[in-house]
């Protein structure tokens, strides 16, 4: 089940001016392999000041996926506070967190009843928050640094991501203009790409990734939230 509950972590493309972090509200249809189906939502609330939070959701008729993260944003730079993930299959249950204290430079991290602490590295992200500093990152320079480090409930770690071009994709939302990335795997068996809608704020239109066979596509079904352009797409409109 672990392809299932993959956090969706994501970057823009280059823009004319910075990208501004508004409040917003998605819906996904997805599917594992043709055979299990569900939905998912991703929610941006501003909380006060620079603080916000994002969560992700994802539900099935025998499982349910929760993450959430809390930070801090000044409009350049994401600074994670906490970040939990809870799932469920069946009647088993799985927590995992972490807390980030910048003073210290340190991360605290607990799965289920096991505690653990590591350091951080400055502009360190977690799983969730990094689409938001990826999406900063390239408005303002047109480009992606040549690694994020994820602060996870495991330990920190380095990932990379190449933007591959614009593509044009069909979704239950309606036809949608991207920008196509993939996340570059040390594993050749695993492989991951994202889309990200260009004319809705750079959000999340699909992700399909490969995990030794094992295929997850996610797909927007629904939006509503602050756009970066003025127009929402005609097919999107029509499939409303």
């Amino acid at each position: 089940m672990r392809i299932l509950f993959a956090s969706l972590l994501l970057i823009a493309s280059p823009l004319l001016q910075a990208i501004e972090l508004s409040p917003y509200s998605a819906s996904y249809h997805f599917n594992l392999d043709n055979k299990l189906t569900g939905t998912a939502t991703r929610i941006l609330e501003k909380k006060s000041g620079n603080s916000w939070r994002y969560t992700f959701t994802a539900t099935t008729p025998m499982a349910t996926a929760t993450e959430t993260s809390d930070f801090n944003f000044d409009g350049k730079t994401v600074s994670p506070l906490r970040y939990q993930r809870r799932h469920k299959v069946l009647i088993i249950s799985k927590h995992a967190e972490v807390n980030f204290n910048w003073k210290t430079r340190q991360a605290s991290t607990m799965r289920d009843d096991k505690k653990g602490q590591y350091v951080l590295r400055a502009g360190a992200v977690d799983p969730l928050n990094l689409e938001i500093q990826m999406r900063r990152d390239i408005a303002d320079l047109g480009k992606l640094p040549a690694s994020y480090f994820l602060a996870d409930p495991k330990r920190l770690r380095e990932q990379k991501f190449k933007v591959e071009g614009d593509e044009m994709i069909t979704t239950p939302f309606g036809k949608i203009n991207t920008v196509r990335i993939k996340r570059l795997h040390d594993d050749p068996d695993r492989q991951t790409t994202f889309w990200l809608a260009r004319d809705m704020n750079f959000i999340p239109a699909k992700v399909v990734q490969d995990d030794d066979g094992a295929m997850y596509v996610l797909e927007l079904s629904a939006f509503n939230g602050a756009l970066a352009q003025a127009e929402i797409p005609e097919a999107s409109t029509a499939a409303q």
